[in-house]
């Protein structure tokens, strides 16, 4: 049997106009049904064209989300730069866990309440920082102990010298508040413990005392305070104010 196809023999018979074959013509040479092939070719391209209109309708609401609305995406993780300028509102649980800042005065008059020391010096025997007394406030310290003195010597701090009116004498009550960093304020704590202060912790720091006699049977005494790189250095002689450091740490650390 030949692999040619059979070649057609005498003429091909036309189809009737209304004659509808039951299945395509697939003899070899006969004519396309061009007209049928038309509408196929569109019905699919029509129906081709829906579904690309769908599809990138579908793809938008996935990306946009419905109402214009990014969609969400659980797998993205939520960036971190906030907007120029923006800063997040602090929470209850930040203000209760921050401290607040000490106040730093720069008068001696700014560590007491108004009229504190005007109660003090009514009767014109005590002065606060008098004439005489100014050039010396540089070298003057709320400590009679050594080691304590050199840790002050280099420390930014306002002196307040509340002293006889008239002159130096063995009446007075001297304060330092220094600044200091953590390895001092640290090697004062350990100084004061190692010299016998009686030392304990007291409004979220530590203050220390001592009282004696000295040889000349004055009585005299120290009380400091130390608190987040502040230290309020006192020493006093003969004099005997209740509540001068406390009120100091009141101001510098208010509630």
């Amino acid at each position: 049997m030949s692999d040619q196809p059979e070649q057609p023999s005498g003429q091909f018979q036309p189809l009737e106009p209304d004659a509808t074959p039951a299945q395509p013509d697939v003899r070899y040479g006969a004519p396309a049904p061009r007209r049928k092939r038309n509408r196929v070719v569109i019905g699919l391209s029509v129906l081709a064209g829906v579904l690309a209109i769908a599809l990138v309708v579908v793809i938008g609401l996935l990306v946009v989300g419905p109402g214009g609305t990014p969609a969400a995406d659980s797998t993205r993780t939520p960036s971190a730069t906030a907007t120029a300028g923006s800063s997040p509102a602090p929470t209850a649980t930040d203000t209760a866990e921050t401290p607040a800042a000490p106040v730093r005065p720069t008068e001696c008059t700014q560590l007491f309440p108004a009229g504190y020391i005007e109660s003090l010096t009514a009767d014109g025997f005590l002065e606060l920082n008098p004439a005489w007394s100014q050039p010396l406030l540089s070298e003057s310290f709320g400590s009679n102990d050594e080691a304590l003195v050199a840790l002050l010597t280099p420390t930014d701090r306002l002196t307040c010298d509340l002293t006889k009116a008239s002159g130096a004498g063995e009446v007075f009550i001297l304060t330092n508040v220094a600044q200091v960093e953590g390895d001092v304020q640290a090697a004062a704590e350990a100084r004061m413990s190692e010299a016998g202060f009686t030392c304990s912790e007291e409004t979220g720091g530590t203050m220390c005392f001592t009282e004696r006699a000295d040889p000349s049977g004055n009585t005299v005494g120290e009380r400091h305070f130390l608190r987040d790189g502040t230290w309020v250095a006192t020493r006093w002689a003969n004099v005997a104010i209740t509540g001068w450091t406390q009120t100091i740490v009141s101001t510098l650390f208010p509630a």
